[in-house]
């Protein structure tokens, strides 16, 4: 059974409660590491002017305490291969369902800065407002 590494259980902690639930249980069928969970304002930031997101610092999910969003990806990772990403998708949405937590996918996003499908953020998840 796949596992999360020390650094993404430190990720994962920075997240609310329910995102971390939903993390253990899809842990248990499917491996991916935890990219991020909270941002400080310089991560933010940083991420913003690198192009990493499209929010300034305190707009992004990421940047509440416990964090309302979090960053993950396959493993072992293939940015590339989408397919994986939606076997992720897969097992988080029925890992959500399970324990009754509405999460919403980047994956799902279409065109949300209006330049097409390669715009979704397929490692983003976050509670559904």
């Amino acid at each position: 059974m796949p596992q999360l590494g020390t650094t993404s259980k430190q990720r994962r902690d920075t997240c609310a409660v329910s995102i971390q639930d939903v993390l253990n249980e899809a842990i248990k069928h499917v491996d991916f590491a935890v990219m991020c969970g909270h941002r400080t304002e310089g991560a933010q930031n940083t991420a913003f002017v690198t192009n990493r997101s499209k929010l300034a610092w305190p707009l992004s999910r990421h940047n509440t305490l416990p964090s309302e969003a979090v960053d993950i990806v396959p493993w072992p990772t293939q940015y590339n291969d989408l397919n994986k990403f939606y076997e992720l998708a897969t097992y988080m949405f029925a890992a959500a369902d399970k324990l009754g937590v509405s999460l919403e996918w980047g994956g799902h996003w279409k065109n949300y800065t209006g330049k097409g499908h390669n715009d979704r953020d397929w490692a983003h998840w976050e509670l559904r407002k």
